[in-house]
């Protein structure tokens, strides 16, 4: 055996094999020491009939160790297969001890059974490195044991549940921890559980949901990252994840958790730094837990808006890091580069006797630690194990900076604002506090802040007064900032965001310079500050699919309509302000901006309509061939929606002789007509996140005096024999935009075959012109931009003029609701001149971007007086030619 082997470098594998040499030889025989070949739950099942369950689980462990062993100090195995192949060991002894225990107790006690006779079953949770399928060789396991639900057992002598299943978890916990003459299989540690080690040994799901909300705390959040169902009901255990996801990783990033995060970087640094900790590889500095905390820190802080980062195991967690540019391509390399030298030290220090240690050992034991690392000596080792810890010091320095803001008594703004604090015990402000601040003092001196609230305003307003100094920040601006302060006081995470987050701190300064209405939008809705902390924010907004992953997220998160519609509000508004910050930036034009509000309305009406079935279903059961459309008229039909926009919409269903199967069945029609009513009350719902659009309905067949709701035939019959003109042009911008897609199709027939009527063209014009007048006659005082001469209604009058006028184009001209490939459609088919359609289709670009600038953008409407002259004349002209002759109001001819 050369020097640097496997029963050289570890004397308790050494051991095994004297005690054990029938062992080896079947390993070698059967090929398992030199090729992958997990722990097989059917060997420690042979092992248990022949010797009893708990000398099973210690021979069934040691064969394992013995080639788990070898074959990582021969280096025949890479790190991640030997700690997914000793957890699958943990897993395999844990399922074997739920089954044999768990039958015996039923034998005596009965099924634990819920209150409505459903049988219950033990849910064990591993966390730490059992959860994160990263063993290392001594190591022990931590557990959580629980249940579904409270009730008892069916037997004679029935216990409760819960005296079951803690019975049934001590009875595992000795199986695996006890010490025998044939040593032990795993130590447990079930300190994790609610109230730690003065808390029950096992609750039911419900008492862990209350727990940790109203009990949870930041290092707990931190611990189940790492959770996962490793026996027992492990469906049930994915169930009850599901139910603590919103607790561990919060979709929008809780400020407050940050600071939380510090308090345990600081604590993990100074826990490090203490003399007995300083050879120490797991809890010394430049450790390994310094490694898992700085990932798990990025996990909890960002999992819950990005999915890629859930997940219990490190290596997968870096990369999505990386995948997710959170850390570089390099520092993802170095972490797992590090992770795996440390993680290697620690199962050769833990090889050699099987103790659950991580200090490298002196002597012949720390020689045989180097040899089994691949070094000659102790020299080389000691500098390769010191090269790694600093370097993981450093990244966890670089990529979770300690940036606690300190207090300068000697900084002119602190004394100001702690002057300031006081100022009700002195005759005057003191001097060079401007009208805001001392308006802002005002208030936060009628306000009961908490101890930690006042701590936190007393760094963040010294910090903005420096940059509203720097900046030259005007009094307007000044109170738009200290309006956000004000609301923010109370909820003051959000100051600590701003504190530790100067980039977004600039950002918010930047925008509300600009912005009215972006400052009015973030005081009134303050998570949205989450935002602002996102370096992409203005480059552009979401793509469609990104809403709708979004959306889908939150649909499959909350399970109940309240908190579902208040999380798709603030999707809403989060969006919205991302296209608004774009718009700021010039990264993104008029049109662009338009369709982005479009897909955000389409993907947020077709979630609420999901939730109007579910509520539906509940009530009523599901109704067979559901066809249900939404059809959007006005601006979301052209796609053309402004950031306040009301939605027109219509509701079309195909008629059928089914009900609804439930036990109180509905015809169709109702049921269509009930889930519409519901659709429209969410929608216009008001969430403390907003509501989602004020809708109207009132461009439906006959208008208020119809249904809400029309069956597809009645619309066409409506459509084709009653409809005014002006609802022939509001059909020219109306399309489907939720619903099944059969009735969709039959929506667009439809459109295209009325549209497509021919018409008497001077008749029309002169209906058009009418309706214009009255337009611009009940809108005089309204925005020029879409009401005057000239203006983007004109634009649109004369388009649905063209396109009504020639039914004889064909379905061509009718494919978009678009005005902008309208006009282009007109110009194609002759009937509008190359150099007409250019000047309207330029002035209603730049119009439709003006109107939009001027909603978020401060320094109001560019000059377009020359363009909208020039429109308005084209507007006239077209009008005029294809009118009916106006007559003479002297009695002349016409002329």
């Amino acid at each position: 055996m050369h020097k640097g082997s496997a029963l050289d470098n570890s004397p308790f594998l050494s051991q095994l094999v004297r005690n054990h040499p029938g062992w080896l030889d079947e390993l070698q025989s059967s090929g398992r020491l030199d090729s992958p070949s997990p722990p097989d739950a059917r060997r420690l099942e042979e092992d248990r009939r022949q010797t009893g369950l708990d000398s099973a689980l210690r021979r069934f462990r040691n064969r394992e160790m013995l080639r788990l062993i070898w074959r990582d100090l021969d280096r025949l195995a890479p790190l991640p297969e030997t700690l997914a192949d000793l957890s699958t060991l943990a897993e395999i002894c844990l399922q074997a001890c739920c089954r044999v225990h768990g039958e015996a107790m039923e034998k005596r006690f009965g099924a634990p059974r819920n209150a409505n006779g459903a049988r219950q079953g033990l849910v064990v949770l591993g966390l730490g490195k059992l959860g994160g399928r990263e063993l290392n060789l001594s190591s022990d396991i931590d557990l959580v044991f629980c249940f579904p639900e409270q009730g008892r057992c069916d037997g004679q002598r029935g216990l409760d549940n819960e005296q079951f299943f803690t019975k049934l978890a001590r009875r595992i916990i000795n199986s695996l921890a006890n010490v025998t003459g044939e040593g032990f299989c795993f130590r447990v540690d079930t300190r994790l559980r609610p109230f730690g080690a003065s808390g029950p040994l096992v609750s039911n799901f419900d008492a862990l949901e209350q727990y940790y909300q109203r009990e949870g705390r930041d290092w707990e959040r931190y611990a189940l990252i790492k959770a996962r169902p490793v026996a027992g009901d492990t469906g049930a255990g994915d169930e009850l994840l599901q139910i603590l996801k919103p607790f561990v990783y919060r979709r929008y990033i809780d400020f407050g958790a940050i600071e939380s995060m510090r308090e345990m970087h600081a604590s993990v640094r100074q826990d490090a730094q203490r003399r007995d900790r300083l050879d120490d590889i797991k809890r010394g500095p430049g450790g390994i837990r310094e490694i898992e905390f700085l990932v798990q820190s990025f996990q909890l802080l960002r999992g819950g808006r990005e999915p890629l980062l859930r997940t219990p195991s490190l290596f997968s967690a870096v990369e999505a890091l990386r995948e997710l540019k959170m850390l570089s391509g390099d520092v993802c390399q170095e972490l797992l580069q590090a992770y795996a030298f440390l993680r290697l030290t620690e199962n050769r220090i833990q090889a050699l006797r099987d103790q659950q240690t991580h200090r490298v050992p002196g002597g012949e034991d720390g020689l045989r630690v180097a040899h089994a690392m691949g070094y000659a000596d102790r020299t080389g080792f000691d500098r390769a194990l010191e090269a790694t810890r600093a370097r993981v010091g450093s990244l966890f320095d670089q990529s979770l900076p300690d940036s606690r803001p300190v207090i300068d008594d000697k900084d002119p703004w602190h004394n100001l604002w702690q002057s300031l604090r006081n100022v009700d015990r002195q005759n005057e402000p003191p001097p060079g506090a401007a009208k805001p601040l001392l308006e802002f003092a005002k208030r936060v001196g009628r306000l009961s802040l908490s101890q930690r609230a006042g701590q936190r305003l007393d760094v963040f307003v010294p910090l903005l007064l420096g940059k509203f100094a720097a900046r030259q920040t005007g009094e307007a601006v000044q109170n738009r900032v200290f309006d956000l302060v004000s609301a923010i006081c109370r909820r003051s995470a959000y100051l600590s965001l701003l504190v530790q987050n100067p980039l977004a701190t600039e950002r918010m300064l930047d925008l509300f310079t600009r912005s009215r209405r972006v400052a009015e939008t973030v005081t009134r809705y303050p998570a949205l500050l989450d935002e602002l902390i996102d370096p992409s924010l203005g480059a552009s907004p979401p793509a469609r699919e990104d809403i709708e992953a979004g959306i889908d997220k939150i649909m499959e998160v909350h399970k109940d309509t309240e908190t579902t519609l208040e999380s798709l509000n603030y999707l809403k508004q989060a969006v919205s302000l991302r296209i608004a910050v774009a718009l700021l930036g010039s990264s993104l034009p008029a049109a662009a901006a338009q369709r982005a509000l479009s897909n955000l309305a389409e993907c947020l009406i077709g979630a609420v309509l999901q939730l109007s079935r579910l509520d539906m279903e509940q009530r009523h059961g599901s109704l067979p061939g559901s066809q249900l459309c939404v059809v959007a008229y006005g601006s979301l039909g052209a796609r053309t929606p402004g950031f306040d926009s009301d939605l027109d919409l219509i509701f079309l269903y195909q008629p059928g002789e089914a009900q609804s199967g439930g036990a109180r069945p509905l015809t169709a029609e109702r049921y269509h007509t009930a889930t519409v009513r519901r659709l429209l009350s969410l929608l216009s719902a008001l969430t403390p996140s907003g509501r989602l659009y004020t809708t109207d309905a009132r461009l439906r067949p006959n208008g208020r005096a119809g249904l809400l709701l029309s069956s597809i035939d009645a619309f066409r019959r409506y459509q084709q024999e009653q409809a005014w003109v002006w609802e022939l042009q509001a059909l020219t911008r109306a399309r489907p935009v939720a619903g099944e897609t059969a009735i969709a199709e039959n929506f667009v027939a439809v459109r295209l075959e009325t549209l497509t009527q021919v018409r008497d063209t001077p008749r029309l014009a002169t209906d058009i012109r009418d309706m214009r007048a009255r337009v611009q006659e009940q809108n005089a005082g309204g925005d020029p931009l879409k009401y005057g001469p000239g203006g983007m209604l004109d634009i649109e009058f004369v388009t649905q003029l063209g396109l009504l006028s020639n039914a004889a184009g064909g379905a061509g001209l009718f494919r978009s609701t678009e005005i902008s490939r309208q006009l282009q459609a007109l110009s194609t088919c002759g009937w509008l001149a190359g150099e007409t359609c250019g000047l309207l289709s330029e002035a209603y670009m730049r119009l439709n971007q003006a109107k939009l600038d001027a909603v978020v953008d401060d320094a109001g409407v560019t000059d377009v007086e020359g363009l909208l002259s020039a429109a308005q004349a084209v507007c006239d002209r077209v009008l005029r030619e294809n009118a009916m002759p106006e007559p003479d109001p002297h009695g002349g001819p016409a002329h």
